[in-house]
């Protein structure tokens, strides 16, 4: 009897420990408040998140264009035989120290790639006011877009159009190395060399380092207060882009205002309602050239822009080589007054993400050797992705300093002043291009929209 109990006491106290393990595995199971509440932030922040970027999405919203991206080049002037063989523009939109020359070398390849040239010899032998029966090239590179040309100028409609954008700071850098340093101060800073950023003995050789340093503390503040108003009487007198700093460059580029309430805010914010004839004189010249104001019905071959050796473009239709043939000025997309001067806001930003969603090519120069890209805009412009001038092949060209890694590509100058201890002069030019930035980062989504359809589209990358 005694042994029974014994035996029924070990059962009990087994059937104890086992029910504790199971309790403890369960509340091992079970998650605590504080988990619980990590979770549900976690999950939280993920919805934001998704929320967000799609808000984002609808705050830029679709493309304009609803056709396929390959071969663009011939449905886009297949049409020409009906129209009469007028012919078509294909329309780059020049940002500065953007890989400007680079994609102006390209696009002249493309045009002898289509049997093409548009060269000086061609311009040499029409014949004035004749009809342009081929297709016509036509950059702009100092003067703004109106935010409205792809809705209010048949040009548009006929033409191909492409942007290169890039990140403001790296861009506004860059133009600083390019012209914002004359050769009498680099020799007399850094001696003979006439580059500024040495590689090799950069952060390597302290006084050197140390020199650089203190040289962009004291110069580039100088050039952004100064550098437009030494320089536009010196360069490109009338134009608002040349070889000096612009705030919200890119952003200006592409919010030109011609016509309604915007040209109206510009102008009496730019202050010329108080200098009298200027404001009429500028007035009359926009509203007359306005494409709802002028014809732009009959092409003018010798009004447009030509390929030059060492790869120049002349240019007949506008600065001091204007001829008398193009009193009216250039002939192609959006080459019409337009004023982009003054205060900027938000409303800038969405009509400067409107005009973009028009361009056919919207490319980033942080990308321009990327395979997917290069294949990308050979396929717009009807050439075999192999090409040999295709943009992953082309060697880069006005680089003040070779990127030697991704990371440099896209960050090189922000690094730069960063690792000088320069984030006050990082932070000046942020604030002062802020919208540019917003403008750029928007951008930078549209490209990603393009780049993703076009993929769908030709099933690249698929394997």
């Amino acid at each position: 009897m005694k042994q029974l109990i014994i035996c029924h006491r070990k059962r009990i106290v087994g059937l104890l420990v086992m029910a504790a393990i199971i309790s403890m595995k369960f509340l091992s199971m079970t998650p605590s408040k504080t988990a619980v509440e990590g979770a549900a932030m976690g999950k939280s922040h993920e919805k934001e998140k998704v929320l967000q970027t799609e808000k984002k999405r609808q705050e830029i919203g679709p493309l304009v264009k609803n056709e396929p991206y390959m071969n663009r080049w011939h449905r886009r002037f297949s049409s020409s035989a009906a129209r009469g063989n007028l012919g078509g523009y294909v329309f780059f939109k020049h940002i500065r120290k953007a890989g400007g020359t680079s994609l102006r070398k390209y696009i002249s390849n493309v045009f002898e790639h289509h049997g093409l040239s548009h060269n000086i010899s061609d311009f040499e032998q029409m014949v004035p006011n004749q009809a342009n029966i081929d297709i016509s090239y036509v950059e702009q590179e100092f003067e703004p877009l109106d935010w409205q040309c792809s809705a209010v100028d048949p040009r548009w409609q006929e033409s191909l159009n492409i942007i290169v954008l890039r990140h403001p700071i790296e861009r506004h850098m860059s133009e600083f190395f390019f012209s914002g340093v004359t050769l009498p101060t680099k020799k007399k800073v850094f001696g003979s060399n006439r580059r500024v950023i040495q590689k090799d003995q950069l952060f390597f050789n302290k006084t050197y380092t140390t020199t650089l340093a203190r040289f962009l503390n004291e110069e580039v503040p100088y050039w952004m207060e100064r550098s437009k108003m030494e320089g536009i009487g010196k360069y490109k007198k009338g134009a608002m882009f040349s070889r000096w700093y612009q705030d919200n460059f890119q952003l200006r580029a592409l919010a030109g205002c011609s016509s309604g309430r915007c040209l109206e805010k510009r102008l009496s914010e730019k202050g010329l309602s108080e200098q009298g004839n200027v404001t009429e004189i500028l007035l009359k010249s926009i509203h007359d050239l306005h494409p709802l104001n002028h014809s732009y019905v009959t092409p003018n071959a010798m009004c447009t822009q030509f390929f030059r050796k060492n790869n120049l473009v002349f240019d007949v239709c506008s600065g001091k080589k204007r001829d008398v043939q193009c009193s009216g000025g250039c002939d192609g997309p959006c080459a019409y007054p337009t004023t982009a001067e003054g205060p900027l806001d938000k409303n800038d930003v969405r009509r400067a993400i409107k005009s973009l969603k028009a361009f056919d090519a919207i490319l980033l120069m942080e990308k321009l050797k990327d395979q997917d890209e290069s294949a990308f805009l050979n396929d717009v412009m009807g050439v075999p992705r192999d090409a040999s001038f295709a943009l992953n092949s082309m060697r880069g060209m006005n680089a003040r300093v070779v990127k030697s890694n991704r990371r440099e590509v896209t960050h090189y100058y922000r690094d730069l002043l960063a690792k000088l201890n320069l984030q006050s002069l990082l932070l000046r030019l942020e604030e002062e291009n802020k919208l540019e930035i917003e403008f750029f980062n928007r951008a930078v989504d549209l490209h990603n929209q393009q780049m993703q359809v076009w993929k769908e589209e030709t099933g690249w990358g698929r394997g």
